[in-house]
């Protein structure tokens, strides 16, 4: 992904009314460290700093670090790293959180980067509303491999008119709380398996007809379109005991 398209894909959002309005909705205190992806011209930034400890501030175009450098000459509780989040190398042994208003066309990227690469307890973003729907939805393949690690919610909507160039569509803010993983080391590849098989419906190289019935009478399940992640994970732990 190179400079051009990210800045092209990047709304922003500057009025300060409702930049404290969204970080109202975030529960981070003078004593949290915080990973921002994208600062943008450094209005959420300058949010940041003046509420928690230190601000690690992450921006690819290197016109908006230098935006965001000066915005913030006041304060000395943050920096501005000018590289590509897709590139970044989170710390492993630190605590962190991380708040990010990310580019529509990189969501899917970036979610998998916050949720695989890096150690943050809890994970602010804003991304298309459609996109945060899809984060929830089980019948996909990004939900089903997010949901191992972090609980996902919605929230709140943010409407597009706060947003600069306008959108065509509404965001929304979600929260990622990392949970203990529900999937050891040595069944993440048989589980990313299964998850591609389910969605693309393949249940015949998962199952034989008398173990389908079985995995799903165990599971509670009636409809296949409405699998929820605690009966997906009963499913999935019913493949492992058929193909041990």
């Amino acid at each position: 992904m190179n400079e051009k398209n990210i800045k092209d894909s990047q709304n922003f959002i500057t009025s300060k009314h409702h930049i404290n309005k969204i970080l109202s909705n975030i529960n981070i205190n003078a004593n949290d460290n915080i990973f921002e992806i994208g600062s943008g011209k450094g209005h959420f930034t300058l949010g940041l700093v003046q509420r928690c400890n230190y601000v690690t501030a992450i921006e690819i175009d290197h016109k908006l670090c230098q935006k965001t450098q000066n915005k913030l000459v006041n304060y000395d509780n943050f920096r501005v790293i000018n590289v590509d989040i897709l590139q970044f190398k989170f710390p492993k042994n630190k605590a962190y959180e991380i708040f990010g208003n990310i580019p529509y066309n990189i969501s899917t990227g970036i979610i998998r980067k916050v949720v695989f690469e890096s150690t943050a307890a809890v994970s602010y973003l804003i991304v298309e509303n459609g996109f945060a729907k899809r984060l929830l939805n089980t019948n996909r393949s990004l939900a089903l491999l997010l949901m191992t690690e972090v609980d996902i919610s919605i929230l709140n909507m943010i409407p597009r008119d706060h947003f600069h160039p306008k959108p065509k569509v509404n965001s929304s803010l979600i929260i990622l709380k990392r949970q203990q993983s529900k999937i050891s080391c040595r069944d993440r590849q048989k589980y990313k398996y299964f998850v591609m098989k389910w969605v693309n419906k393949e249940y015949k190289k998962l199952f034989t007809k008398n173990q389908f019935n079985k995995a799903l009478k165990h599971a509670k399940i009636n409809d296949l379109n409405n699998v929820n992640f605690k009966q997906f994970l009963s499913l999935f732990n019913s493949y492992k005991l058929f193909n041990k």
